[in-house]
């Protein structure tokens, strides 16, 4: 037993050792552009109604397209990379007349800033003899997102008046989750850019909230 002992010790140091040597860390920046959509309708204008602008009573949103900032950090072991992502994303706004007439003119807008804070699995497919190594890959997390809007009347109606009214910001952190398909070109050992194709998504007080992105990034491995 005492034999042993000294020769368990000496195979599970050199397996200990053997597994850290094949874990790389590596960090990133990269660069996403995105265009949001959601099942949310937008406001619609009543005249029949006390509130006149009512909520989800007219078609679909059509925002704008976004940029995020991204910053990412992870470890490679063998073909699998586990990362952390946090995305910094500016706001998409939704702009569109909602009342034009001889009376009033209505235009209203909702902006949306959407930031994310992920945990990524990605699998990286090894291509013999080339700097190119395609991959896929699924992440979960957390999102936030920011909403307000706008809504600015012009109206030849006395009591109506001009007027430009701001709605409270409404913060929400809801659960997120997104796929991704890529690839990345391998300049040296330690460097690397990659293009990738992913769709973002969360369900937001019951309406389904997604986003289509493009995403450029570049990464160091230790």
């Amino acid at each position: 037993m005492k034999k042993i002992l000294p020769i368990f010790t000496m195979v599970s140091v050199f397996a200990t050792g053997a597994f850290a040597a094949d874990l790389t860390p590596y960090v990133g920046l990269g660069v996403v552009v995105d265009k949001a959509g959601t099942s949310a309708k937008r406001m619609g204008y009543d005249p029949n109604s006390a509130e006149m602008i009512v909520k989800n009573g007219g078609g679909d949103m059509d925002f704008d397209s976004a940029i995020a900032g991204e910053f990412t950090a992870g470890i490679k072991y063998g073909n699998i990379r586990a990362e952390l992502e946090y995305a910094l994303r500016s706001a998409s706004e939704d702009k569109y007349e909602l009342v034009s007439n001889a009376m009033m003119t209505i235009n209203t807008s909702t902006s949306v800033k959407h930031n994310s804070y992920l945990f990524n699995l990605y699998y990286d497919f090894d291509l013999e003899n080339s700097n190119w190594t395609p991959y896929v890959g699924a992440g979960i997390g957390l999102g936030t997102y920011n909403q307000y809007a706008t809504v600015d009347i012009t109206s030849s109606i006395p009591m109506i008046g001009n007027r430009h009214i701001v709605g409270a910001d409404d913060k929400k952190k809801e659960f997120e989750w997104q796929v991704a398909i890529g690839t990345a070109y391998n300049f040296t050992e330690s460097w690397a850019a990659d293009i990738a194709y992913r769709f973002n998504s969360s369900d937001v007080e019951g309406e389904f909230v997604y986003a289509h992105e493009v995403k450029l990034g570049l990464r160091y491995s230790f």
